[in-house]
């Protein structure tokens, strides 16, 4: 078993039945738990879960097409990125499908350029009672992952120069003003 979650996992067993879905256009709707139990690693971050995942899976049928909106929850902990401590943040986030049977949909794209709004309208198979949302709850989870936790908005951080945390009381190096970098055009400087 991998160490850290980079896809979705096969224990989480969510399926939306169409014919669950009433046809008069009325909402269908549907609140589960899924079991959260490994960290996330997404563009070389570590998330650890706190809790387990809560979903809420809502769909309609709207002119031939079935759209499900897809919303979880959660709360993770992940370094803070300025000081490196521990930083939990509660997420959530939401993502809508749009899901055709018709055959002509397909053809309509492809001669119109046509998407609705930006979304892709996904092809189900005429014999499909059935989808796997699996994939797209790890899709909306990995969306709604912030880029960057701070322990505090006025976290300090690590001194560039000894690594200190600053958040714990200040370093023993020199505060220089200025960046180091300009060093030759301050002694130019002093020199005129």
């Amino acid at each position: 078993m991998p160490e850290y979650l980079e896809s979705a996992p096969k224990s989480w067993k969510c399926r939306l039945v169409l014919a669950a879905v009433p046809r008069d256009g009325a909402p269908y709707e549907d609140e589960f738990t899924l079991p959260f139990d490994r960290a996330v690693s997404y563009w070389d971050q570590i998330y650890q879960p706190l809790s387990d995942l809560n979903v809420r899976v809502t769909a309609f049928r709207s002119e031939g097409r079935v759209v499900a909106e897809v919303s979880v929850e959660t709360e993770v902990e992940a370094p803070c990125a300025r000081c490196l401590e521990p930083a939990r943040s509660r997420i959530k986030g939401e993502l809508r499908y749009i899901f055709s049977l018709r055959r002509d949909e397909q053809l309509r794209e492809k001669n119109e350029g046509e998407q609705d709004g930006d979304e892709e309208i996904i092809l189900l198979d005429s014999w499909e009672d059935e989808i796997d949302l699996a994939q797209m709850v790890w899709e909306t989870l990995i969306t709604a992952l912030p880029a960057a936790l701070l322990c505090s908005p006025d976290c300090r951080g690590l001194c560039p120069q000894c690594g200190a945390n600053l958040n714990k009381g200040p370093c023993s190096c020199r505060s220089e003003s200025g960046d180091p970098r300009f060093e030759v055009l301050w002694k130019f400087m002093e020199n005129q």
